[in-house]
């Protein structure tokens, strides 16, 4: 199962997110150019614009979650000893997976009532439920991401900050924990 989510679903966030960047710049920037030059904007511009930046910013919640590089408060992590960091990334993983399955939960029930009422984009056509769906399935996949990295942490001495990144692993993180080691290597 760690397989299928670290080689497969990975691949499928990575292609999804880095073509939706660069098409949402083609189209933006397009619709700019050819306003300016041609006194015509594409009407269809913001609405994809809109689109995409929904797509990047929920798919992306389970896919920075996997990478660690979600926003986190470490005032209080960074003061603990390495043995009270683990007790408290496993109550941070475990309240931030219950809290983001009860929003994919809350996310899914608005889109079911989005889709009874049948509305879709003004340029495009497209239904609202499947722009809305994008919702519930990034707040699923960040809070896979997070039941994965506290059963890491369950199972494995080391301290997993998410389920790709142990702590310490890197230099920042090494460095930081070990002055001194880090100042003879330097």
């Amino acid at each position: 199962m760690d397989k299928f989510f670290n080689k497969y679903i990975s691949k499928i966030e990575e292609w999804i997110l880095s073509y939706s960047v660069i098409v949402m710049a083609i189209i933006l920037i397009g619709s700019v150019i050819s306003r300016s030059v041609f006194n015509r904007s594409w009407t269809f511009s913001e609405e994809v614009g809109q689109i995409l930046t929904i797509i990047v910013t929920f798919l992306g919640v389970g896919y920075c979650t996997k990478k660690a590089r979600h926003i986190s408060m470490s005032a209080i992590f960074d003061l603990l000893s390495i043995k009270y960091k683990k007790v408290f990334m496993l109550i941070i993983s475990s309240l931030s997976s219950v809290s983001m399955f009860y929003i994919a939960y809350l996310g899914l029930k608005y889109t079911q009532k989005v889709q009874t009422l049948g509305r879709v984009t003004p340029a495009l056509r497209i239904p609202t439920y499947i722009i809305i769906a994008i919702v519930p399935i990034g707040f699923f996949l960040g809070a896979i991401e997070y039941a994965r990295t506290f059963f890491k942490n369950i199972k494995n001495k080391e301290l997993y900050l998410s389920s790709e990144v142990i702590f310490g692993a890197d230099s920042e993180s090494l460095c930081e924990t070990n002055r001194q080691k880090c100042e003879e290597v330097l």
